[in-house]
């Protein structure tokens, strides 16, 4: 009896599985973490919006403190960005997320037990600076498990939480909060947070902990059969502060910022005044308002899942990774413009619905393809520096789009010329990709 193919078959398939399923589990252990916690990132941070009115009443805060209560957070999370890239990249993903959702997350249970208003800023600040290192570390964490070329899906599917928490938020929120009123809202907001956090701690690993603890033959095959890089020395930390800041030479940082100014610019007009548009402009009710603002951010979502794989499809078909990109983000970018103009022409509420759906699924699908690009340009050890400082401009002009808005509102008595200075910003920014974005910055920098 011939036991040769017998014996191959036996040799083959502890490869098989030391080389693919295991690497695969984790792969999809970090994708479906991320993806759970950036919902909780987008429901976190909206609960103050939802619960509004009532902690008026029941705190006798004036609508213009509270107006200071939503600006300390947004505030508080840009400047955070820029100090953190360097603390992520040196800490690594699982200690600086995990820490930072475990610190988000307690301000968010601690928002239900306070009772002065000075409180209540220094917790929304603390929960800024918390959720600052979610997508930076996101970002790294998926350039630490994913080859370049494969990294658009799963990118995609991490940015679809942008889209997905806005829309599940008001239902979900607007019930705990009748349920438990606005301060169970936050405790048990913040208790799941708290309990994903110890979730990540336990279940996720980092790449590098992954291989240093498989048997040296294990570790061999498996670098071999994915093209795994070997490991390099740890930088210290004055030469991570020094790549930091080598980072600001070049024109690919500065067309990254400037063209993700405009998709935050775009996307934070959408999230703010988007209910006051179709209560103002077609008189719907809250109710009604709450399901077709819903609906747009469904079709958020699908863009941010839709870059990400056109994205690597362009790059089987022989683009560069880059060049995938930046076609994705620019054409993007422009279609969003396109489909925004037409609104400042006045039109019907099903023609406005679709439009904004369109303009939703166009701009998120900038914003998702933005984040490829971070962990394109550079090498895996400086893609949270790289993602802090492009998420530090986006959302300095994030935290200008809702003021500018509402003063051409009051000039102008309609949303006309807002949705016109969005649609110059987006296609601005757009002419920074082409312009500035021209090449991956050099790793031996």
């Amino acid at each position: 009896m011939n036991t040769k193919p017998a014996q191959a078959e036996l040799d083959r398939k502890p490869d098989k599985v030391a080389s693919s399923n295991p690497y695969k589990k984790y792969q999809v252990i970090t994708v479906s973490l991320l993806l759970v916690i950036g919902i909780i990132n987008y429901v976190d941070r909206s609960a103050l919006s939802i619960a509004n009115t009532s902690i008026q009443r029941d705190m006798g805060i004036t609508p213009s403190e509270m107006g200071i209560l939503l600006s300390a957070f947004s505030l508080a999370y840009a400047l955070a960005q820029l100090p953190l890239g360097v603390i992520i990249d040196r800490l690594g993903s699982k200690v600086s997320l995990g820490a930072a959702l475990l610190g988000w997350s307690v301000a968010q249970t601690a928002s239900g037990l306070i009772n002065s208003f000075s409180s209540f800023i220094g917790l929304r600040i603390l929960l800024g600076i918390g959720e600052a290192p979610m997508f930076p570390s996101a970002a790294k964490a998926l350039a630490e498990w994913f080859e370049a070329e494969k990294r658009g899906t799963p990118t995609g599917i991490v940015l679809s939480s942008t889209c997905i928490g806005p829309c599940i938020a008001p239902p979900l929120l607007t019930l705990l909060m009748i349920t438990w009123g606005w301060r169970g809202m936050f405790i048990v907001t913040g208790v799941f947070g708290i309990v994903i956090a110890i979730c990540w701690f336990a279940f996720y690993k980092s790449k590098e902990r992954y291989l240093a603890e498989l048997p040296d033959e294990e570790r061999d095959r498996l670098m071999a059969s994915q093209a795994l890089p070997v490991a390099t020395p740890r930088p210290t930390m004055k030469e991570q502060l020094s790549a930091w800041a080598e980072l600001f030479r070049h024109k690919t940082t500065w067309g990254a910022v400037l063209g993700f100014m405009g998709v935050i610019y775009m996307l934070w007009l959408h999230l703010t005044w988007l209910p006051g548009y179709f209560e103002r402009e077609h008189g719907l009710s809250l109710y009604q308002t709450a399901w077709v603002v819903s609906l747009a951010y469904v079709f958020g979502a699908l863009g941010t899942i839709v870059a990400g794989r056109i994205c690597d499809r362009l790059v089987k078909k022989g683009a560069s990774i880059l060049g995938s990109r930046k076609i994705v983000v620019v054409t993007a970018l422009l279609l969003a413009a396109a489909f925004t103009v037409p609104l400042s022409f006045g039109s019907g509420i099903v023609l406005s619905v679709a439009l904004l759906c369109c303009a939703l699924f166009s701009i998120n699908m900038a914003s998702s393809t933005a984040w490829m690009i971070a962990n394109t340009v550079v090498d895996s050890r400086r893609v949270a520096s790289f993602g802090s400082i492009q998420n530090f401009g986006g959302y300095l002009a994030g935290s200008v789009a809702p003021i500018v808005t509402g003063f051409s509102i009051q000039q102008s008595g309609s949303f006309a010329s807002a949705f016109l200075i969005s649609a110059a910003v987006a296609s601005v920014a757009a002419m920074a990709y082409v312009l500035l974005l021209k090449q991956p910055i050099s790793t031996d920098k």
